[in-house]
């Protein structure tokens, strides 16, 4: 007898989902790159939030009304600082294997896209320094990283910064080189 029985379990999936194929890369989703983002950010306000303690401390500002009066200068400073100790805490895992704690966590990693692990420093000034500098220009800098970030749901999951950088985030499974 060779009659199919319509409630077993199929055999192969019937929704055909393109699997990459033996060392090729695989696109890392939105949502893990959301995770990697997500985790990054809370690293980064760790480190904002004692920088806004200072300047209290020292006096530069005395409540929160003046955090919204600040000069340009002074927002440029601070940015600046931060952004250094971001990228000094980042650094030696961006260098290894193209990957912040963010995406450790996610499990996807930063590569050109040629598949290999880009340089940090290219990394850093064209992805990471290049999202700080656009979010400074006021009005345009937030509809900018508001762009950025959505276009993350294209066909390709390339974020602006992924452009400028010539880079894409993948998925990083075990056993994958870092080249």
């Amino acid at each position: 007898m060779t009659e199919e029985n319509p409630y077993a379990t199929p055999e192969t999936d019937p929704v055909l989902i393109p699997q990459p194929a033996a060392g090729q890369l695989e696109l890392a989703t939105p949502s893990e790159r959301f995770v990697g983002s997500l985790i990054d950010g809370l690293i980064g306000l760790a480190l904002v939030i004692p920088l806004w303690g200072a300047a209290f401390l020292f006096g530069w500002i005395s409540s929160m009304e003046d955090m919204g009066r600040v000069g340009f200068l002074f927002t440029l400073g601070l940015t600046v600082v931060h952004f250094v100790l971001l990228m000094a805490i980042q650094w030696k895992w961006l260098k290894s294997t193209g990957q912040t704690i963010g995406k450790k966590v996610a499990k996807t990693r930063i590569v050109t896209m040629d598949g290999k692990k880009p340089e940090a420093k290219d990394i850093v000034l064209k992805r990471y320094a290049f999202v700080s500098a656009i979010s400074l220009v006021p009005v345009i800098g937030g509809v900018l990283a508001l762009v950025d970030a959505l276009l993350v749901f294209k066909s390709d999951r390339r974020c602006l910064h992924d452009m400028v950088a010539g880079t894409q985030v993948v998925k990083f499974r075990p056993g994958d080189s870092v080249s």
